[in-house]
């Protein structure tokens, strides 16, 4: 039996971790053979499910003493905000769901955050740090992570890919990291043409889907153009969004640009996990580009296959390690990225043979690599052995 306690955000309109955090606890505490103790901000504090309660962060001080080992489901977003005290002061299993931590250390103190560009990158990274905070210097990945200083203090690190742990132990030789897949619950395997039926799609409409959160990482002018290209070469293309839109793009202002508005459907943050992965089943393709790339393992394309969706994503990182039976790999740095998206799209939609192909391989690999009961044993094994090196 082994008493974890889990640093999370549950807000899912806010992150993916969220989700994702949902998704472990149950098996987790299945595992461990104990009610988990989850510490998480004060909105979200409210929250329960199987093998586990929640507790507000403020609480984290007077229960750490009852505690085996703490883990912080930790990411770049401000959704991660609320933890960063505690890390400091109760240091535990980090698991990195973004390997750059650049904005998260901005957020912080100007003191935290130089200091942790000093011990990254030495007397020219707290320069650039400085240089950051007056004037927004670029800090790219991966020549900047900004990780170092929280993985060096911790007894332990879980990372989502090869990618990451391969770039964190260059970087951070004597820190003790694990690489443990994402937990993917698999959903029921749909009927395609009974699932469009009920959410009214065509049965000849190609209908591609974007999913997560919606920002210029996610490349969504590309996908739109790529689009504008498809319907001029008279592809039945429709368009589904779901996730929450932040400020640095508004479909509604640009799909009209494009004479999109009518092959378009925004439905923005859905909470019903069901529904969502109703409309994923529901489509032809599912794409998730990435650029630029801050080294995270992509919960939302790892949902797409879940349900049997054939993804498009970049040629990067952690994408990169998905079976090319599954997904088609676009470089990220390609000038005209729009116009190979639109020729991905047009052969999958010329080969659905090939699609039905992607959809088991895609479901098959979920099923073997990201089954949320086998993640939990490794998660127990991971902190096992932190806590036999104490």
């Amino acid at each position: 039996m082994m008493r974890l306690a889990i640093v999370t955000p549950l807000d899912a309109a806010q992150t993916g971790v969220a989700d994702y955090s949902r998704d472990l606890l149950p098996y987790l505490a299945e595992a461990a053979e104990h009610e988990i103790a989850v510490f998480t901000d004060r909105a979200s504090c409210t929250q329960s499910g199987a093998g586990w309660s929640t507790r507000s962060i403020d609480d984290l001080p007077s229960a750490a003493r009852d505690i085996d080992l703490i883990v912080y489901q930790m990411g770049n977003s401000p959704a991660h905000d609320f933890m960063a005290d505690a890390l400091w002061h109760y240091p535990g299993l980090v698991v990195l769901h973004d390997v750059s931590l650049h904005y998260f250390f901005a957020r912080q103190s100007r003191s935290r955050y130089v200091q942790a560009m000093g011990y990254g990158y030495g007397p020219a990274g707290a320069v650039l740090g400085r240089q950051f905070l007056r004037d927004f210097a670029p800090v790219n990945y991966p020549q900047y992570l900004v990780s170092e200083t929280l993985i060096d203090r911790s007894p332990g690190t879980l990372v989502h890919s090869r990618h990451a742990c391969d770039l964190l132990s260059a970087r951070c030789p004597t820190a003790r990291l694990a690489y443990v897949p994402m937990p993917i619950p698999l959903p029921p395997d749909r009927s395609r043409a009974a699932t469009r039926m009920r959410l009214s799609v065509k049965a000849d409409e190609f209908l591609i889907g974007v999913f997560g959160v919606l920002n210029d990482s996610k490349q969504p002018h590309v996908i739109i153009a790529a689009m504008r290209q498809l319907l001029d070469a008279g592809v039945p293309i429709k368009a589904v969004f779901i996730g929450r839109e932040n400020d640095s793009f508004q479909l509604a202002a640009e799909a009209p640009r494009l004479g999109l508005t009518d092959h378009i459907n925004a439905l923005g943050f859905v909470e019903d996990l069901a529904l969502v992965n109703e409309w994923l089943a529901a489509c032809d393709v599912a794409i998730n580009l990435r650029s630029p790339y801050w080294g995270e393992t992509s919960a939302s394309t790892l949902r797409m296959l879940a349900t049997g969706t054939p993804a498009i994503v970049n040629n990067i990182g952690s994408f990169a390690e998905l079976p090319d039976a599954t997904c088609i790999k676009l470089l990220s740095d390609a000038p005209d990225l729009p116009h190979r998206l639109a020729a991905a799209l047009h052969d999958l939609y010329d080969q659905p043979d090939r699609r039905a192909a992607m959809r088991v391989a895609a479901r098959h690999h979920v099923a073997t690599e990201h089954d949320p009961r086998l993640v939990a044993e490794r998660y127990l094994k991971v902190a096992t052995s932190i806590l036999e090196a104490v």
